[in-house]
């Protein structure tokens, strides 16, 4: 610091000091005893001069009342020339000395004796109150200054100003260029950290001296935000109670960096806590909220001053409460905790609940003291309610599974294989095996019967190809084989497997009955066609021997009954077959035109009588298969044989529409009766009178509709029109 004496010059009739001249005396001057208390608060005052002849209060009342507020600061009253009463006043008062100016050749030289000698018997050890003062007001500063640049310059300027160092700077670290750059002062270089003095003091958080010629610097580390120097003119005028102020200063410096450090981050952490996209907010050791972020606000219906500071017990239900706390207490009883995730209830503004999930961290701290947390709140409302309505779906398949009647098998494919994970009760019931037996078990190994491994395994890859599936298959029960209608219905699972459901259809009475029913027609059929024929050639027999017409006409139409009869047979084999094979054939996209053109064809070289028309275009892509060729037959058959007349004509066309490929059949005979299209909508029961009329339109019914078609029909009063609808091909 200075060894300058501070003077407080208190003018008098005139302004000029006998000090002036004086360069070991620092002069301070106030004109009455306001402007001296406003400099006794500010700087640094060794000791006070004033003349008694002055404006106002005389000199020496007003040194007393300075006296009584500043004790710990010496005064001189001095005067032009002697005055007894002056000095008696000054030895029974609170002014230190009297001290007549004429009597002495160099009045400056004497005074400024007096005045050092004055202020060298100041307790140089104990700070007077203007120093405390303005390091209290120093304090009050920093509490309240937020910029670092700013607060290195109060912390400057307090050095120079009320510790009175010569000079004084401050330097701040830089992290990212590790450089400790120059904020506040007279210096101008910046140095890196470790490097001279100041770089030093920062790196090693000692104080230090560096002495020269002509002044002493200390430098003195402020934590881990910088360093502050301060320069005396030698080592000597840096006294103990000067360094120990300093040190204060420091200390007050290094607390006011720190804050403005948090307040710092704390903004950057709201600021990073408004902008994420989920609700984030952070807690105390107390838990109590410190950050929350806006998503919370939005959410909750609250506002920011409604949260910060509050108990987090206000956010969330007692239960949810309760288990925050334990997840807290298991997280702090872990080396390693990382996250929690846990699902509570939180409240609104309003009071309303809403289910969420908080993701839950420890604050991190370098001491490993239990700090606060950080949680992510995430609205899981949507997600309770799906899970609600996929539990409640569950309960209805499980109720499914266990109460539909037919034996239901829930498969996981393992290596390709079908591994049974539970079967219903019906499977128990039909096949005989107690859940608890086959769970764990290949299907192959339970149900399937020796000689249909490959089929059961043909099954599979098809299931494997998430591809519903359908056949009837043998399996083996435990009363036996039966035969049964499988339907394989692959899923996923959360577990990226491929499962399956096989249902089984019992249809082996049915399949019994089938084949006695197959038996008895193709006998019924033979028998019928085979009995037909004797009867038909005994009447041609009788018709020969017969002469009588009216006997040749009841021959002739018994022939025909027979000959209807025969064709009947026929009819039923065909309409066997469609139904045969309706499960074996699946309709593929084809061209209708140049299959109905090979028939017309065939149908020219073989019904040479008949006219047969044809139109269609070049091409005619629609869903079919060789049923259709059925279907065209008993139309083309029916128009030619149901027209009168020698030469009968017949009129095939295929044609695109918009929404279907339509095949149509028309002649010019008496149209298709009534009755006969009324069996074929359902309007009409069939009788056993006329069972047999429209047998071959049945077919052709049966045929569209297997090929997901349908049949109309024209009007009856311009002839016989019937159109087949097939699905086109999409384009």
């Amino acid at each position: 610091m200075s060894a300058r004496t501070g003077v407080l010059w208190i003018t008098g009739e005139t302004d000029e000091s006998p000090l002036v001249d004086r360069p070991d005396v620092r002069i301070h001057r106030a004109a009455d005893r306001a402007e001296a208390a406003d400099v006794l608060a500010s700087v640094r005052v060794d000791c006070i001069v004033c003349p008694h002849e002055r404006e106002g209060n005389a000199g020496a009342v007003l040194l007393e009342r300075l006296g009584t507020t500043h004790p710990h600061v010496p005064s001189v009253l001095v005067s032009e020339r002697p005055d007894d009463d002056l000095a008696s006043t000054a030895a029974n008062g609170s002014i230190t000395e009297y001290l007549p100016l004429a009597i002495w050749d160099d009045p400056g030289a004497r005074l400024a004796d007096r005045v050092h000698a004055l202020a060298a018997a100041h307790d140089p050890t104990h700070p007077d109150e203007r120093t405390l003062s303005g390091l209290l007001a120093t304090a009050r500063e920093l509490m309240t200054t937020r910029a670092p640049d700013d607060i290195a310059t109060v912390v400057a300027d307090a050095a120079s100003d009320i510790l009175e160092y010569d000079s004084a700077a401050v330097w701040l670290v830089d992290d990212h260029e590790e450089v400790l750059r120059l904020a506040a002062g007279s210096a101008v270089a910046n140095y890196g950290v470790g490097e001279g003095p100041v770089g030093t003091a920062y790196e090693t958080g000692e104080p230090s001296v560096r002495e020269t010629e002509s002044d002493a610097t200390m430098y003195f580390p402020l934590g881990d935000h910088g360093v502050l120097a301060v320069t005396a003119d030698s080592v000597r005028a840096m006294e103990d109670a000067d360094v120990q102020l300093a040190e204060i200063l420091a200390a007050n410096a290094s607390a006011a960096f720190g804050r403005a450090s948090r307040e710092q981050a704390l903004e950057l952490y709201q600021t990073v806590v408004d902008n994420v996209r989920e609700m984030v907010y952070v807690l105390d050791e107390d838990g109590r909220v410190v950050l929350a972020s806006q998503q919370i606000l939005d959410a909750a219906g609250y506002d920011r001053d409604e949260i910060i500071g509050e108990h987090v017990s206000k956010f969330f239900t007692p239960e949810g409460l309760q288990k925050g706390t334990g997840v807290i207490t298991e997280m702090l009883a872990e080396d390693d905790p990382g996250n929690r995730t846990y699902r509570t209830e939180g409240i609104r503004a309003d009071g309303t609940r809403i289910p969420v999930e908080i993701e839950l961290s420890l604050l991190p701290t370098g001491d490993g003291e239990f700090r606060g947390t950080i949680g992510a709140i995430r609205d899981i409302s949507d997600l309770v309610e799906t899970e609600e309505r996929l539990e409640h779906e569950r309960d209805r398949f499980r109720s499914l599974f266990r109460h539909i009647p037919d034996p239901v098998v829930d498969t996981r494919f393992e290596d390709g294989e079908p591994v049974i994970e539970g079967v219903n009760p019906a499977f128990e019931r039909v096949f005989g095996h107690e859940a608890t037996a086959v769970v764990g078990r290949s299907v192959n190994d339970v149900l399937v019967p020796a000689g249909d491994e490959e089929t059961g395994r043909e099954l599979d890859r098809q299931t494997l190809e998430d591809a519903p599936t359908s056949a009837e298959v043998r399996r083996e029960t435990a009363d036996g084989e039966r035969f049964f209608l499988f339907r394989g219905i692959p899923y996923r699972a959360g577990d990226g497997a491929t499962h399956a459901f096989g249902i089984y259809t019992d249809i082996s009475d049915q399949r019994d009955r089938e084949r006695h029913l197959q038996v008895l027609h193709r006998v019924l059929r033979h028998n019928l066609r085979t009995d037909m024929a004797v009867v038909i050639g005994y009447l041609g027999e009788l018709a020969d021997d017969l002469t009588d017409e009216a006997h040749l006409a009841l021959i002739e139409r018994v022939t025909g009954r027979a000959e209807d009869a025969a064709r009947l047979a026929d009819k039923v084999h065909q309409l066997e077959q469609v139904v045969r094979r309706d499960s074996e054939l699946t309709p593929e996209p084809i061209d209708v035109t140049g299959r109905i053109e090979s028939l017309v064809t065939r149908f020219r070289e073989v019904e040479s009588d008949a006219t047969i028309r044809f139109s269609s275009p070049e091409r005619c892509i629609a869903y079919a298969d060789e049923r259709l060729d059925l279907a065209v037959e008993n139309l083309v058959e029916n128009s030619i044989e149901h027209t009168p007349g020698e030469a009968p004509t017949v009129a095939v066309t295929v044609e695109r529409t918009d929404e279907y490929v339509e095949i149509g059949v028309a002649d010019d005979g008496p149209g298709i009766p009534e009755h006969e299209r009324a069996l074929l909508t359902g309007d009409r029961d069939v009788t056993r009178v006329e069972h047999g009329d429209g047998l071959g339109l049945w077919v052709v019914n049966w045929v569209a509709r297997s090929l997901g078609g349908d049949v109309t029909f024209g009007d009856p009063e311009v002839g016989s029109e019937v159109v087949l609808r097939l699905r086109p091909e999409e384009d």
